[in-house]
């Protein structure tokens, strides 16, 4: 069956020309797509109201003056037309980035993912590093989930989804206050609460909470991963500690690592241009 693409488009903040492909029976990818060259896929994480557009807006167009620069909305998020019946977790999001490659007829490219898609970017390089140049990794958690007690404090009321909560949300993960405009936290809120409409969010955020049980990364695997890895990670990352990077770079032999002083969970885009010159450096060093 051919699905027609819907009635979308990503506002002109972004400067983000709209592409979809058909990768599968009743989905639809929606994505974006500059440059020629080695394929750089972009792999977004999965905070409130995430996509393609607001992850990597900042890097296509520097990065696409070297390779070809795909950034796409993982099945469940953005604006990818999903099946009804679609399963999600990290082996699924991988599947669905090896859909997206076979459908654009990549063979073999570079993954770089942020938070989430950095774990679904190295699990894809144990599970096919026949399809994998190398991985960026941002930011990156895949750990196993501890059961530490939590303090008792009293009960806490749980927040409510507003602009005011999306503007502390970028503020904390960008830390770079000039970046972090009204039209991008309207944006960003808009999006939220679509997400929040389609009522799919529980089922992404428990389905990543299970994998950190049953699908965390395996050491052992990343112990003999031969492709090249570069770890980068904000010193002020509020949502994944900095030492899980340092355990990454301890693990694999073939890792490098990047760490910012003054940037948060999302240093590619708080330090946008500090981040594309070194992933353009890194990736031709390593190809």
């Amino acid at each position: 069956m051919t699905l027609s693409p819907p009635e979308f488009k990503t506002d002109k903040f972004f400067n983000l020309e709209d592409k979809w492909i058909q990768t599968a029976s009743n989905e639809l990818t929606h994505y974006y797509d500059q440059g020629e060259g080695i394929p750089l896929l972009m792999l977004h994480g999965s905070g409130s109201g995430t996509s393609a557009a607001v992850t990597w807006w900042q890097n296509m167009p520097h990065l696409s003056q070297s390779y070809q620069t795909i950034a796409f909305d993982s099945i469940g998020y953005g604006e990818t037309v999903t099946a009804a019946d679609s399963t999600y977790g990290i082996k699924q999001w991988g599947d669905h980035t090896l859909r997206l490659m076979d459908a654009l007829n990549i063979e073999k490219a570079w993954l770089i993912g942020s938070s989430l898609g950095g774990w679904t970017a190295l699990q894809l390089a144990l599970d096919h590093p026949e399809r994998i140049c190398g991985v960026v990794s941002i930011g990156t958690g895949g750990a196993k989930k501890t059961n530490k007690p939590k303090p008792v404090t009293g009960t806490k009321p749980k927040s409510t989804l507003s602009a005011a909560h999306i503007k502390q949300d970028l503020q904390k993960n960008i830390c770079n206050d000039d970046l972090v405009c009204d039209a991008l936290v309207n944006l960003r809120y808009q999006a939220a609460l679509k997400e929040q409409a389609g009522g799919l969010r529980p089922t992404l955020l428990a389905a990543r909470d299970r994998d950190r049980d049953q699908f965390a990364l395996d050491f052992d695997a990343l112990a003999k991963l031969t492709l090249p890895v570069l770890l980068i990670h904000g010193m002020n990352d509020k949502v994944v500690p900095l030492s899980r990077s340092l355990e990454l770079l301890n693990i694999m032999p073939t890792a490098d690592a990047h760490f910012y002083s003054q940037a948060g969970h999302w240093p590619h885009i708080g330090k946008a241009d500090e981040f594309n010159d070194l992933v353009s450096s890194y990736i031709k060093n390593n190809s």
